[in-house]
């Protein structure tokens, strides 16, 4: 009779301790520890609020159609006549790093800097241009397309990554995106814990 009370006793602490483990792990968590809620009507809301950040001369030069990136607000091909080559450094003897040093050089419409400057590598090119809402979102999703990124990566590469960053300190001569930058992360923080769907 104490035996079987026993392994009552057990079975039920072991019961216990697979639901608590259970219902902490039922709701996933992105890198910055914020619990996901799914709402997709949200998320996809979201997500359609920060494509105007992307579509953006500042983003857009560098993921626009070709194999070269643009310059300038109306996003012509860049003087210099530069290819991405594979690794998105450029390619033969124009390699980024020539004129893009680490950051701004000064004056009016001068060469733009920040760490690791280049375009999408060119087995993930990562073009936006032309695309809608929902195909950016998918792309920037895609593992294959974004360089095995998770979205809580996607989440930390735009709140964090120097290069992306640098598009809300441009340089004098260049427009700002139509959002403030920590607004945009924090939108991205939002779209990821909403669920990150895409819209349609």
């Amino acid at each position: 009779m104490t035996t079987r009370k026993h392994a009552l006793h057990l079975l039920i602490a072991i019961l216990f301790v697979a639901s608590v483990g259970l219902a902490s792990t039922r709701l996933p968590r992105l890198a910055s520890g914020g619990a996901i809620q799914k709402d997709d009507a949200r998320a996809r809301e979201i997500f359609v609020s920060i494509v105007p950040v992307l579509e953006h001369p500042r983003c857009l030069n560098c993921h626009a159609n070709g194999d070269f990136p643009r310059q300038g607000d109306d996003n012509h091909v860049h003087t210099q006549n530069v290819r991405r080559g594979l690794d998105g450094k450029g390619k033969f003897g124009e390699k980024c790093s020539a004129c893009h040093q680490e950051q701004n050089v000064a004056g009016l419409n001068m060469p733009p800097g920040a760490p690791n400057w280049h375009l999408p590598p060119a087995n993930m090119p990562m073009i936006w241009e032309g695309k809608t809402p929902g195909q950016i979102c998918r792309q920037i999703k895609d593992p294959k397309q974004n360089n095995g990124k998770s979205v809580a990566q996607i989440v930390e590469h735009v709140t964090s990554d120097k290069l992306v960053m640098w598009g809300w300190n441009p340089g004098e001569g260049r427009t700002l995106p139509p959002m403030g930058h920590e607004e945009f992360a924090r939108k991205f923080q939002e779209w990821a814990s909403a669920g990150a769907a895409c819209p349609q």
